[in-house]
């Protein structure tokens, strides 16, 4: 009864919410309030009309129906029996009418209660508006019909009334209907929405990898729980809340130290600069975990900033195992050729004695060729490590001017065997995001050529140096070069020049076609100028690891073509 009372108040409750019983309640209450008021009235307007058994009776009957109303359990009962309720109003409508046409006018509208109840009810309206234009009729008709007075002309003067109450039930039903259609689209639709809603935490909940959503102004919205395991480590205090990114202890992956809150990535890509993939380190000590960030944002149906996705992913072990995969493959690289070299170049030297006897001889090239399979299979090995789709997938911060030092270092004994002066002019740091064995396999592989086709008295530079946006390495030799008809199969597989060929030096013609996809994996590009006789000059350019806020891959230059392989 509450609940009704709230609803007829315009309160928070809403009709649709009632159970059976407050909504038959409050389609009554409307009627007895007007009943109420007709008493009132008529103690004013015509005091003699309260003792007219007819008004009594009419007064009665609504008392007596609004009273079921109260005490019938109507969620029990088969629906659509309430419609007895407004089609018996009728009955107390005539009465009162009938007892007060004289003193009051209009009496006779009463019935557009029971008919908005039946209309508005939405149950068979096909049968039950036309039965209440119907009952209207017959309640303004009755008194006439009783008195023995009905004449055409009466009857018909009072058509206009009930049939205004019969358009008003029309009406009512059709918006009655619409409503219920749009009702049940609204309940279909939130049904979906939540089964969506279900099925997007299970989704959040069951990847491997930390969510977090953001609306148009940077404030969570959606947050699974591997979301907060990952952040874990880098919240400073216990109890401080995941989200407050300022506070966190976020470093940038490698010796850089701590980064500034504009160069994080959630700050970046709130200010629309595009993050993909980028590492970082939260926390300090062993608890410490590596992250991969990515974030992109969406924009809502108008077009506007609707928010942002972060991806977080814990890379911590895929890391640890590209270190400890790089420091084998540095061992092999360094660790073993070098000495690999000079138990070559010793035993080449060795034979060079023509005093060597037979059995000597025969031993020292055994040593040679074992030395160079073993070295082949080092070759292999580190070829196999920097070619494939997966190449270069995680990247950890390198210095390319460091690299270009030790593979200087790693050659200079072969350099100094074949009596080339090779040295090396580096910048102070050169900073890439790269796979570090990769460009250790493409450095080696480009000072290795420009030694093999140098003869002895000449010169190899390495010259790393910083250009805009990118680290440029040049290795240039005053080697046999290339024809300038043969440069577009320089970095083709298998290719080798006719320079190479006619000069007897082994090789696959591999290298330079594997040191071009390392350098592309790593965003870059790999050029060569050369002249036959002269020489030739390499050209590796990668991107300059990005160094604040906003900064973005530089654009590729145009890569010419080049030497041998």
């Amino acid at each position: 009864m509450g609940n009704a009372l709230d609803v007829l108040l315009l309160g928070r409750a809403r009709f649709h919410e009632l159970g059976m019983r407050g909504r038959v309640i409050l389609s009554q209450i409307p009627l007895n309030l007007t009943m109420l008021l007709v008493c009132l009235v008529a103690a004013v307007a015509g005091p003699e009309e309260l003792g007219d058994p007819r008004f009594v009776a009419g007064q009665g009957m609504a008392l007596a129906l609004f009273a079921a109303c109260v005490a019938l359990p109507w969620a029990k009962l088969p629906y659509g029996l309430f419609l007895v309720i407004p089609f018996l109003d009728f009955v107390p409508i005539g009465f009162v009418a009938s007892s007060a046409s004289d003193t009051l006018s209009g009496l006779g509208l009463l019935g557009v209660f029971p008919v908005m109840w039946i209309a508005g009810s939405g149950f068979r309206p096909r049968i039950f508006v036309p039965l209440a234009g119907a009952a209207a009729l017959l309640t303004i008709w009755a008194p006439v019909l009783l008195s023995g007075a009905a004449t055409p002309h009466s009857l018909v003067a009072r058509v206009v009334g009930p049939f205004i109450l019969l358009a008003i039930g029309v009406g009512t039903s059709v918006m009655t209907l619409s409503a219920m259609a749009q009702q049940a689209r609204v309940q279909e639709l939130l049904e979906r929405t939540e089964t969506r809603e279900q099925l997007l935490d299970t989704v959040l909940e069951t990847a491997d990898v930390g969510i977090l959503v953001l609306d148009g102004e940077g404030k969570g919205m959606l947050a699974n729980e591997r979301h907060a395991e990952v952040y874990s480590a880098a919240t400073p205090a216990e109890g401080a809340p995941l989200d407050a990114e300022p506070g966190m202890l976020a470093y940038r992956e490698g010796p850089d130290g701590t980064v500034r809150w504009e160069e994080r990535g959630l700050e970046r890509v709130l200010s629309g600069t595009h993050v993909e993939s980028e590492l970082y380190r939260l926390g300090k000590g062993p608890g410490a975990r590596v992250v991969s960030i990515s974030a992109r944002s969406f924009h809502n149906h108008a077009g506007r900033l609707g928010g942002t996705v972060v991806a977080t992913s814990d890379v911590t072990d895929v890391v640890s195992a590209v270190r400890a995969r790089d420091r084998f493959l540095s061992t092999m690289s360094h660790e073993f050729r070098t000495p690999l070299g000079n138990i070559l170049g010793y035993a080449e030297m060795v034979l060079e004695d023509s005093g060597l006897s037979d059995s000597s001889r025969s031993d020292l090239e055994v040593i040679v060729r074992n030395a160079n399979h073993v070295n082949q299979m080092v070759e292999d090995i580190l070829a196999a490590s920097v070619t494939g789709e997966d190449a270069s997938a995680i990247r950890l911060p390198v210095d390319l001017a460091e690299l270009v030092r030790a593979a200087s270092d790693s050659s200079r004994a072969e350099a100094s065997r074949k009596g080339i002066s090779l040295t090396a002019t580096a910048s102070a740091v050169l900073p890439v995001l790269a796979d570090r064995t990769g460009l250790v396999r493409v450095l080696d592989n480009l000072v290795s050529n420009a030694l093999k086709y140098s003869a002895s008295g000449t010169a190899v530079r390495l010259t790393a140096l910083r250009e805009g946006p990118w680290a440029v390495c040049r290795v240039e030799d005053a080697g046999i070069g290339i024809a300038a008809d043969e440069m577009e199969h320089v970095f083709t597989r298998f290719g080798r020049s006719s320079a190479a060929l006619d000069s007897e030096v082994p090789g696959t013609g591999l290298g330079l076609a594997l040191a071009k996809e390392v350098v592309e994996q790593h965003g870059g590009t790999i050029e060569c100028t050369s002249r036959v006789g002269v020489g030739s000059t390499f050209t590796v350019r990668l991107p300059l690891r990005s160094e604040g806020p906003g900064s973005n891959p530089p654009r590729r230059p145009a890569a010419e073509h080049g030497q041998h392989a």
